[in-house]
């Protein structure tokens, strides 16, 4: 069971960022607010790049598109299981970005440190992770921890919501799990 402590979560992750091993995504726009974090481990931070320096246009764009999707989340877009996705079993919580448009889809795996302060770890394209509970997806879930340990961040120190799992806790303003039309 992961154990929650905003004080040693905070030291995690200043501890990290001060010594580069975790940078925080920027908004996209310079006018927007940021009322949530979006870090990135390096695995991430160089995925993203090479790929926006690729040679082949489409895959810039694919990329550019990634970068836009993160940004919606830090600005404070409205978000659900579209865009961000608890991956089962939540108690494990592992997540995933999926920025699924253009194709190919891209899926960016990660955990919430606190409440609206999410970790990227790294990404891979959804065609080579088979479906759900696919040795290859359970494998990223594996590669999501060793990069939060090689960042700093220990398992025991990212926030959970044990035993309900509620995403409005994880997510506080603007999102609920699913597209709900608001009276």
């Amino acid at each position: 069971m992961l154990t929650y402590d905003e004080h040693k979560i905070k030291a995690s992750i200043a501890a990290a960022q001060l010594a580069g091993r975790l940078i925080a995504a920027p908004a996209t726009v310079p006018w927007a607010g940021t009322p949530r974090m979006f870090l990135m481990c390096d695995p991430l931070v160089k995925e993203i790049e090479e790929g926006k320096s690729d040679a082949d246009e489409k895959i810039r764009n694919r990329w550019a598109k990634l970068v836009a999707d993160i940004g919606h989340f830090v600005e404070g877009g409205y978000i659900n299981d579209d865009l961000m996705k608890q991956l089962l079993p939540e108690k494990f919580e592992h997540w995933e970005l999926r920025s699924r448009k253009p194709k190919p889809s891209i899926r960016v795996f990660r955990r919430f440190a606190l409440p609206n302060v999410f970790i990227g770890t790294h990404s891979q394209p959804r065609t080579l992770l088979g479906g759900m509970w696919s040795s290859q997806f359970e494998h990223e879930k594996l590669v999501c921890e060793q990069h939060l340990k090689e960042a700093g961040i220990p398992e025991t120190s990212c926030f959970t919501d044990n035993p309900h799992f509620r995403y409005e806790k994880y997510i506080t303003e603007n999102a609920s799990r699913k597209i709900r039309i608001l009276k």
